[in-house]
């Protein structure tokens, strides 16, 4: 197949119809002819519309006042035609559907468009060693957002082991979803995808480097559209082997908008996304016992409630708050660091009162012990201080899991609030057993002293893991140390 200069497959010569165009969607007072946006090369955009396939810019101050509309492969525009030189773009028509994330070299400020005006979503992951809960759920709810339908494919379906219990949890986590696994190398499950692939339908692939995108993209085309790359052994991951964002015509007349691995998906402003793929959550929400509920261990709190009896998984409730407090950073960041600003001054003055000779109302955590009776943000039992053998309680003894309140011991100054997870046991110098926490939200890792009346059987559990799933035989332990000798 011949290339251009960029490397991207030549446009079809077909209609803008067979393009996915509606002419209804063409307001009769905006000028120019309508294309379609193939592909997008820092600034230049490849086009096709019905006079053939060529370059375009963005003119000149059209795209000042609305960033919004800036074009982005799928684009239906209007264009001035230059049939021997770059097209104009003038105006971008109304979208179908769109999918944007927050652009990485903004800091954080800005939105950056990914594709528009597709049908489905392949949300594409790899069952070898790519398979993430977490990241799933992001793609799910930021497919939702765009307006189209989301498909799970779970791609390298030969190289693993448990594909049913993979396609399972899936499942559990895309509500409403059809999943499928497949292998491209043998074919398996690749028929699953042909009722998306009907003439004028368009699909974005959504998926981090080395989940098989670009090895889809080949095998749904029928020929070598990209180059395949290698996946280090190492870590399973792969490098960006698609350069660019670009739409692909396939030979039965459906579209493929392929993108490059994304390392960094981050929300921006997908409350609607989040209320699809989280639907499980959302339930419990009108039934807390308290309207201004926040469900952080409050009485009567529904949340609290569906995590203690197994119904809902804490987990899932923290990939939830994560996901909602990125999306409202990226819709109203001045908010967001107001309210911070807020909460840094009243714990000034909180700390400030601690210190005044003779407060005892206000008790100083970093100099006494917390003796407070609390309920766990996890699995909802209620704590007290009686039974811990210590006068340390930083943690609830049937989980064993904390909220991440400190950024010194005690001085309840973290704006985290993440759930602290056991994730190990070591043993001190004098004996004594100490939990490893890691907080699920920001990474942090802290030690904390076990109590007297701990789970014992969760304890031994997590003490043991390493034992269960040692890096090398057991059996051959013996064998290596002779070898070494």
């Amino acid at each position: 197949m011949n290339r251009n200069e960029y490397g991207s497959a030549p446009c079809r010569p077909e209609t803008m119809q067979a393009y996915g165009f509606d002419p209804r969607s063409r307001p009769e007072t905006i000028q120019g002819i309508p294309a379609r946006i193939t592909a997008v090369h820092r600034g230049l955009f490849e086009i096709v519309c019905d006079k053939g396939c060529g370059f375009a810019h963005v003119k000149p101050g059209a795209y000042r006042n609305r960033k919004n509309d800036h074009p982005t492969v799928g684009d239906f525009v209007t264009i001035d035609w230059e049939p021997d030189g770059e097209s104009r773009i003038l105006a971008t028509l109304s979208r179908t559907s769109y999918f944007s994330r927050r652009d990485p070299s903004s800091a954080g400020h800005g939105e950056q468009a990914v594709a528009a005006n597709f049908d489905y979503v392949f949300v594409v992951q790899a069952l070898d060693r790519d398979f993430n809960e977490r990241r799933l759920e992001r793609y799910l709810a930021l497919a939702w957002q765009s307006g189209a339908t989301p498909v799970v494919v779970l791609t390298k379906a030969d190289c693993a082991n448990d594909v049913e219990t993979q396609v399972q949890i899936a499942e559990s986590l895309a509500l409403g979803v059809d999943v499928f696994a497949l292998s491209v190398r043998t074919g398996e499950g690749m028929g699953h995808l042909e009722r998306y692939l009907a003439p004028r339908t368009t699909i974005v692939l959504l998926g981090s480097s080395g989940v098989g995108k670009t090895s889809l993209v080949n095998a749904l085309a029928g020929e070598d559209v990209h180059a395949t790359g290698e996946v280090r052994a190492s870590d399973g991951r792969g490098r960006h082997t698609t350069s660019c964002r670009q739409l692909i015509m396939l030979d039965g007349g459906a579209m493929l908008i392929d993108t490059p691995g994304m390392r960094e998906l981050g929300m921006w402003e997908a409350d609607d996304g989040i209320a699809q793929g989280f639907a499980d959550v959302e339930q419990y929400f009108g039934a807390c016992k308290f309207r201004d509920c926040n469900h952080d261990g409050e009485p009567g709190c529904a949340i609290v409630e569906a995590i203690r009896k197994g119904e809902l998984a804490p987990e899932r409730w923290e990939s939830y708050r994560k996901l909602k407090t990125e999306t409202r950073l990226s819709r109203d960041k001045e908010g967001f660091l107001r309210e911070k600003r807020q909460w840094e001054k009243s714990l000034s003055k909180q700390i400030r009162q601690m210190k005044q000779p003779g407060r005892t109302d206000m008790p100083d955590y970093r100099h006494e012990a917390c003796d407070e009776t609390f309920a766990c943000a996890v699995c909802g039992a209620v704590v007290v201080p009686e039974h811990a053998g210590s006068s340390h309680r930083n943690h609830c003894p049937q989980c064993l899991s904390s909220v991440h309140v400190d950024n010194k011991p005690g001085d309840r100054a973290s704006l985290c609030k993440g759930v602290m997870e056991p994730i190990g046991v070591w043993v001190r110098k004098n004996g004594e057993w100490a939990l490893i926490h890691r907080c699920s939200s920001c990474g942090k890792i802290v030690s904390n002293r076990i109590a007297a009346d701990d789970n014992s059987v969760l304890l031994m559990s997590i003490a043991t893991k390493p034992l269960a799933n040692p890096p090398f035989p057991l059996w051959d332990v013996g064998g290596q140390q002779a070898a070494m000798g």
